[in-house]
């Protein structure tokens, strides 16, 4: 009997320590979006919508026919929309573009500018991070990449 108990007493003890072991390992738990946001800050930039590149619901073309976003840091085009190829339902590419840029130190540093090719001109900014992402300010002050 007394061996029975002895075994008994030590398997609990054993499952015990098991137990408070793998409480000790469990991860501590994250809010609900810090995977995504750990996901979001691998991913790649797929383009950046603008006003340069919607379509109205009455249909009328509000922006350019033709434009490239180019990094400032770069000088690469890394975007580029096409009003006839999107309404003929194509998807375009940077690397589609034909489009020549000239870097003009004028440009925000670290930032995207949106360039109508018809007439050089740049008709919208935004900053970006080291990956491309877009950094919005908040009210107040406070600065987030997204």
């Amino acid at each position: 009997m007394k061996l029975v108990l002895g075994t008994l007493g030590t398997a609990v003890v054993l499952a015990g320590a098991v137990a408070v072991s793998v409480q000790a390992n469990a991860t501590t738990p994250q809010d609900p979006g810090s995977q995504l946001r750990a996901s979001m800050a691998e991913a790649h930039i797929g383009g950046y919508m603008g006003w340069w590149n919607s379509t109205p619901l009455d249909g009328s073309p509000l922006g350019p026919p033709d434009v490239v976003a180019v990094n400032t840091n770069t000088g690469t085009i890394v975007d580029y929309f096409n009003r006839a190829k999107a309404d003929a339902g194509q998807q375009t590419l940077a690397s589609d573009s034909t489009y020549q840029v000239a870097p003009d130190p004028t440009w925000p540093a670290s930032s995207v500018v949106i360039i109508d090719t018809a007439t050089d001109k740049v008709i919208d900014s935004f900053p970006v991070d080291e990956k491309g992402r877009v950094i919005y300010t908040l009210e107040d002050g406070t600065k987030f990449a997204g």
